[in-house]
């Protein structure tokens, strides 16, 4: 008893300094990130007072440009040189670290998908299969507040074409043998519709969001880095980078839930968009936030109030991270819906 009581101290030290690590980290990407700031008013204040009337003389213009250009190369940052930093983070094995790679983002979506849309009173990309071109989807900007980030968000969602096969009319539920599941019910479907239903996705209405403009369109949260337990050791953990995309990168049939009834959604193809910043980490609700801890901690065995804890600050802070996937609706698959309807 007293051993096990022991390990448990140590664990809750280890995760207090792995908290202390992360926001080390947090704090020192901030204050490279203000460097740059500072640095890029610098050089907008050069050129203002070079496109302006002025007293100075040109040898001294460029002497104060030379120094700005000076100053940026000092404080250049791994970001800006497009290195794959890699962190090093404590697991609760106080003998071991464990090296986190940060995966790469997907800026932009294919758009072959975007061969045929509805017509609409809204302007969106053309794309010509000849040129193979691509929609580019532009970062976005933490300038604004979190609210301009969502509706930058919702804009590049808007500006994605429909496919021409959507049904007009309103969708009908899926109706639910009782004491199941939705996964249940399609883990045992048969015949045709199984062969249909080899990729699909389940999205949870927690972590889930639809454009208001173009609703058939939207996006999921999913964490960026999960949590792991050693099988050998149950008291050693390891954060590790996850594949937020994973086989949607194929064409996938997805359902979602809605006032208390699940829904065939159609075929999409999921795109990674920027991460959630931490301004919108604090509008997410209550739900969401749990939802995603949850998630993140799904591989951890006796996972305590004080490791959800933990996730939960680390999030704040923006040592873990969200990452937002982009849901486009690439079409219709008739032959599933109904045959889901009829299924027995």
């Amino acid at each position: 008893m007293v051993q096990l009581e022991r390990l448990r101290v140590t664990e809750a030290l280890t995760a207090r300094d792995n908290v202390v690590v992360r926001l080390e980290d947090a704090y020192t990407s901030v204050r490279q990130k203000s460097a740059i700031i500072s640095r890029l008013e610098r050089e907008l204040e050069t050129l203002r007072q070079s496109s302006a009337p002025s007293s100075k003389n040109p040898s001294e213009l460029q002497e104060i440009q030379c120094s700005g250009s000076s100053t940026g190369t000092e404080e250049q940052t791994d970001d800006e040189k497009g290195i794959n930093l890699k962190r090093h983070v404590r697991s609760d094995s106080p003998s071991s670290w464990v090296r986190i790679t940060t995966p790469p983002k997907t800026t932009c979506l294919d758009d072959h998908t975007a061969r045929t849309s509805r017509a609409s009173s809204k302007l969106f990309p053309s794309v010509s299969d000849d040129l193979k071109e691509k929609i580019a989807l532009s970062s976005l900007s933490s300038e604004g507040g979190a609210e301009k980030t969502i509706a930058t968000r919702r804009s590049i969602l808007a500006a994605l074409p429909l496919p021409s096969d959507i049904p007009e009319e309103e969708l009908q539920p899926i109706f639910l043998p009782r004491s199941y599941s939705l996964g249940d019910f399609l883990c045992n479907t048969t015949g045709t519709l199984k062969n249909l239903l080899k990729n699909y996705r389940v999205l949870s209405q927690e972590t889930t969001y639809w454009c208001p403009d173009r609703e058939e369109h939207g996006y999921f949260l999913t964490p960026v880095f999960k949590c792991t337990t050693n099988p050998r050791v149950v008291t050693a953990h390891r954060w590790l980078a996850v594949d937020v995309l994973g086989h949607m990168r194929e064409p996938t049939e997805c359902f979602y839930y809605k006032d208390g009834k699940w829904y065939y959604a159609g075929t999409y193809r999921a795109f990674r968009m920027d991460d959630l910043t931490i301004q919108e980490w604090e509008l997410l609700s209550t739900k969401t936030t749990q939802a995603l801890i949850k998630e993140t901690l799904v591989g951890r065995k006796n996972v305590s109030p004080q490791n959800t804890y933990e996730a939960g600050q680390l999030y704040a802070v923006g040592a873990l991270r969200v990452s937002c996937v982009g849901l486009q609706c690439i079409g219709f698959n008739n032959q599933v819906y109904h045959a889901i309807l009829e299924q027995p």
